[in-house]
């Protein structure tokens, strides 16, 4: 792993990533407070029929704190694992549409980058960094065949409005 990486690189995309943490936290609460009232009815119907009130309410508060500690200490290590995934999932998958956005602006801005874009190894969508890689070839040929086009062009103001096509598009690099 790059030893230059940090904890901060991982957020690339904070709003985004606090929504899904948020959301996820929200669903494992939901689902912690729906098993601790699954578990306390069984247990009341299960220790009040097998016991009578007083000898029911002295095993509920022994069972009690239990109950509590256990669901917390599950909640709470349910969001951290969590947290965890929800910040490296969403930055292998925005990592890469923010990388493939900036490389489709210069592109957009009539610059050619010098290198094809190249992912992560490990990241989401290497169909979309395919698809940008074939369309940049595309733009590059068509780009060649005007340059072609105008060095046979005799007519001058043909050679012109060929000139100005091509100057739209200049390697990165180039003033």
């Amino acid at each position: 792993m790059n030893k230059n990486r940090s904890i901060k690189h991982f957020w690339i995309l904070p709003s985004f990533q606090l929504r899904l943490v948020l959301f996820m936290s929200l669903i494992v609460l939901v689902g912690t407070v729906v098993h601790a009232f699954g578990l306390y009815l069984i247990a009341d119907r299960n220790i009040s029929d097998h016991f009578n009130s007083a000898q029911a309410e002295q095993i509920w508060e022994i069972m009690k704190p239990v109950v509590i500690v256990s669901n917390s200490l599950s909640f709470v290590l349910i969001i951290v694992f969590l947290v965890i995934m929800a910040v490296l999932i969403s930055h292998q998958l925005i990592g890469p549409v923010l990388k493939a956005t900036g490389y489709l602006n210069k592109l957009n801005s009539g610059v050619f980058p010098k290198n094809e874009l190249k992912l992560r190894e490990g990241d989401e969508g290497q169909v979309l960094c395919d698809a940008i890689n074939k369309l940049h070839g595309n733009i590059r040929e068509h780009t060649n065949k005007l340059k072609e086009l105008r060095n046979s062009v005799k007519d001058e103001a043909i050679a012109a409005k060929l000139d100005e096509l091509i100057a739209e598009y200049k390697e990165e690099g180039q003033e």
